[in-house]
């Protein structure tokens, strides 16, 4: 019968370092390959100086896709770096949530790679990359709530407060583009030909992102009045 030994305080923090450099090497290969697909195109020897404009136009497109995505998974990077600065330990849970999240991350430069074929009558792309980002905050918020609500003991000691709003911050992203991703799709789908609902079903996103934005600022304050009081008592 074999017994399998507990690591050594020493080997567990290398272990739990192991984890995060891996994670940050996915992270910058991913936002790396984002702009492999983003070429010249075939520029004439006789051009005349105004045809570069003309032939560069659908660049612009490209590059516009390209920061946004760009945008997205530096920010995704640094919401995995402020969730990781509450994390001490590690399982094997925490191990598999936190490869889903990498998964939907390396997804990323096919996702934007797909939105270069975006028409007003082929709008699969933007579905594509819409779900790749909801999956992204989905995942986030898997790991954030496996640590904070299911295994506090994988988290530092103290800072609640910090733990909690960081917890609810991330669970109100999710929901957010969730909500929004099934209010644009559904506006596809049940209005095919209305391009007026689904013009207006974009507004959606903006608008929770905002109500959201208050119900944490509301949240923060009550929390640390609550803070406040307990700390005069």
């Amino acid at each position: 019968m074999s017994v399998i030994k507990e690591p050594k305080p020493v080997h567990r923090e290398f272990e739990m370092e192991r984890l995060i450099l891996f994670s940050d090497a996915v992270f910058a290969i991913a936002i790396t390959l984002l702009i492999i697909e983003i070429k010249l195109p075939h520029i004439p020897d006789k051009l005349p100086a105004g045809g570069y404009i003309e032939l560069m136009k659908p660049l612009y497109f490209e590059f516009f896709a390209f920061a946004v995505s760009f945008g997205f998974i530096g920010n995704m990077w640094i919401r995995h770096l402020h969730l990781y600065r509450f994390i001490q330990n590690y399982n094997e849970g925490l191990i598999h949530r936190n490869l889903f999240f990498l998964f939907f991350v390396v997804t990323f430069p096919f996702s934007t790679s797909a939105m270069l074929h975006l028409t007003p009558h082929f709008m699969l792309p933007l579905f594509i990359y819409m779900c790749n980002m909801t999956g992204c905050l989905a995942a986030l918020f898997w790991v954030s709530y496996y640590v904070f609500q299911r295994n506090p003991h994988l988290a530092i000691t103290g800072f609640p407060t910090d733990k909690e709003l960081l917890y609810q911050r991330y669970k109100y992203n999710f929901f957010t583009m969730a909500t929004g991703f099934t209010c644009i799709t559904m506006a596809y789908f049940i209005f095919p030909e209305n391009a007026m609902m689904q013009r207006i079903s974009y507004l959606l996103l903006p608008v929770l992102a905002l109500i959201n934005y208050f119900r944490i600022r509301i949240k923060k304050r009550n929390t640390l009045r609550l803070v406040h009081i307990a700390g005069q008592e």
